[in-house]
């Protein structure tokens, strides 16, 4: 696992922001369901090739929005040619971006310890980009009983989970606001890019 502490300057976070604002414009935020019905406790929208969604029919990729019915926006040039170039970093020369997973958590939500898993491709790094309040980000092992360890992750900063972390359980144990006024309303925006093919 690679922790990049505060990788971008304000500047940047400001433009990748921007950049969120746009794919959300044509790519709504919306709330997922699990496959028993209960709602997520975050809103989410995606870019790319394809996009993360979760419902009746459980956690699955899909080439379109499941609420407008249509593509989702392609994933922006500079985090295109980032991410590849974080990859080449921990050894992935041939990193293809396919899906950007934009997650949007305020004060009250959680992520649960879950495996990325849906993935044909599971050995490609993960890698998330932090903008806003400071997540507690939660680690552990292969299996989901394996003790975890707790990250803050603050906007600006990267994570990538490659090698024998890219199948860890891992989670978010909550969102401590006030921490970053980079989004007017608070809260945190989490991109999460993975080949999925």
């Amino acid at each position: 696992m690679l922790h990049l502490q505060q990788y971008f300057s304000e500047s940047q976070q400001q433009e990748i922001l921007q950049h969120c604002r746009e794919i959300g414009k044509k790519s709504p935020l919306f709330s997922p369901t699990m496959k028993n019905g209960s709602p997520f406790n975050y809103q989410m929208t995606n870019c790319g090739k394809v996009g993360w969604i979760s419902d009746q029919n459980g956690y699955q990729y899909d080439e379109k929005h499941p609420v407008t019915n249509k593509p989702w926006q392609p994933i922006p040039g500079v985090i295109r040619n980032l991410v590849k170039s974080l990859a080449a970093e921990v050894g992935d020369y041939n990193y293809k971006p396919e899906t950007c997973l934009i997650n949007y958590y305020t004060q009250s939500s959680k992520l649960g310890l879950h495996q990325d898993n849906t993935e044909v491709n599971q050995k490609s790094p993960i890698i998330s980009i932090s903008l806003g309040d400071d997540g507690i980000f939660l680690i552990g092992g292969k299996r989901r009983k394996d003790p975890t360890k707790e990250i803050i992750l603050k906007s600006g900063d990267i994570l990538i989970l490659h090698g024998e972390s890219r199948m860890f359980y891992h989670g978010i144990k909550g969102i401590i606001h006030g921490t970053s006024n980079l989004l007017k309303s608070g809260g945190r925006l989490n991109l999460t890019i993975r080949q999925v093919y």
